[in-house]
């Protein structure tokens, strides 16, 4: 199943060039090359100038994950991060999308119709959606789909049972950015 993931960020006036520099820079090395990436944009905010988001869709969560959790990652987006002073990371599975003159009424399909076309969720998807008791956005490859598999499956009880880390309560972008090393 499709995902979109979200990331809202402060981004102060003096640093908006770099930013947008380096998210130049960026853009196509991951449209190009990363396994899953579908699309990405940068937005700013109408309201405040300082506020940006950055949307992108993904094949499937997992496809993410595992590009997020690599060194080249981290490399790749160090010059993006730096321009960045607030960071919030969202994640969600697309469970609908309507473009413009899509049919409607007796000619749209129905809500199994649509389920059927756009797949059934995995059990790592489930754990993203909020099935499990852990929270959206705050998981590593690993800690999604090994621990938290293992959560969904009674083989752990806890948190500390199924192995998640305290940063993963706060999740990685938003530690990376506390830490200072974002």
């Amino acid at each position: 199943m499709r995902a979109r993931i979200v990331f809202l960020i402060r981004v102060p006036a003096e640093r908006r060039e770099d930013f947008l520099a380096a998210y130049e820079r960026i853009r196509y090395q991951v449209s190009g090359g990363v396994p899953g990436h579908l699309r990405d944009q940068v937005c700013q905010s109408v309201t405040d100038p300082e506020q940006w988001l950055i949307t992108s869709e993904w094949r499937r969560v997992a496809d993410f994950l595992a590009w997020e959790a690599t060194e080249e990652h981290r490399e790749l987006v160090r010059p993006m991060r730096e321009c960045v002073t607030e960071a919030r990371s969202l994640r969600f599975l697309i469970r609908a999308e309507t473009e413009a003159g899509a049919p409607v009424g007796d000619e749209a399909p129905s809500r199994g119709e649509a389920l059927l076309r756009d797949g059934a969720p995995s059990r790592g998807e489930a754990l993203l959606r909020g099935e499990a008791p852990f929270r959206e956005g705050a998981f590593s490859k690993e800690e999604a789909f090994s621990s938290g598999e293992a959560h969904l499956r009674g083989e752990a009880s806890s948190r500390e049972e199924a192995g998640i880390s305290p940063e993963a309560e706060v999740g990685p972008a938003a530690a990376a950015v506390a830490r200072g090393s974002a």
